[in-house]
């Protein structure tokens, strides 16, 4: 599992060498990582691409590197738009898609408690090379409501009695499945109180407002020991 704020900035290597940096990430209304936001520098001056998350292979922290199964020319050769145009990610979504194939995305996240830890199962994503043609398996329509990781941070969540905090982090699986919301409480940035929601605990969003709202409550916080940093959080999820 990995922290959202983990995997940006990391460098973009593809099979034959860098392409540039994650600039953002994207996922849709089920809180599904469907897109990597890449700053290609120097590489494509003036251009950002947008890779599909399951081209990707292999996410290593230590090194600073996410490993994707295409080359430079494949993607160079990807729609992308300038770096100016904001609306790019909406309208080139299933162009994209369709250049770089389709595949099933699995869901095969165990949920042991109301706040306990996701374990997942060993399936690997299945990779697939850009097909010559539109790809036959695609469906009719593939466009997603896509959402910005970097946007979703400045969001504040509220309870069913009153506001709990402001977004910190999310916590995501290899497949790219959102499984945990981290907010904070904590507005002062003095001193982090962090609290974990399940995405099945969100009710509702609007996106328009930046406001998300949990099936919690605010005095039941009071009921739960706060984690003090991302890393904190992150060993509790993966050891609880």
């Amino acid at each position: 599992m990995f922290l959202s704020s983990t995997l940006t900035n990391l460098t973009i290597h593809a099979t034959d060498g860098e392409i540039g940096k994650v600039k953002d990430l994207y996922f849709n209304d089920n809180w599904e990582l469907r897109f990597i936001i890449v700053d290609t520098r120097k590489w494509l001056p003036g251009k950002k691409v947008l890779l599909p998350y399951h081209v990707q292979e292999e996410i290593n922290l230590e090194e600073g590197y996410i490993k994707v199964d295409r080359d430079k020319e494949t993607i160079r050769d990807s729609p992308k738009a300038p770096i100016d145009d904001n609306d790019y990610i909406f309208a080139y979504q299933e162009a994209v898609m369709d250049y770089f194939g389709w595949n099933s995305y699995k869901d095969n996240a165990i949920i042991d408690s109301d706040h306990g830890p996701v374990q997942t199962g060993n399936g690997d994503t299945e990779n697939h090379h850009a097909p010559p043609e539109p790809d036959l398996d695609a469906p009719a329509s593939s466009n997603d409501n896509l959402r910005s990781m970097e946007e979703l941070m400045a969001f504040k969540v509220h309870a069913k009695d009153g506001k709990i905090g402001i977004m910190d982090n999310v916590i995501l699986t290899k497949q790219g499945n959102i499984q945990y919301l981290v907010v904070n409480s904590n507005e002062s940035y003095v001193e982090n109180n962090l609290y974990l929601y399940r995405t099945e605990q969100v009710t509702s969003v609007d996106w328009f407002e930046k406001d998300l709202y949990i099936d919690d409550s605010v005095e039941g916080l009071e009921q739960v020991t706060s984690l003090k940093s991302n890393e904190e959080v992150f060993r509790h999820v993966n050891h609880a």
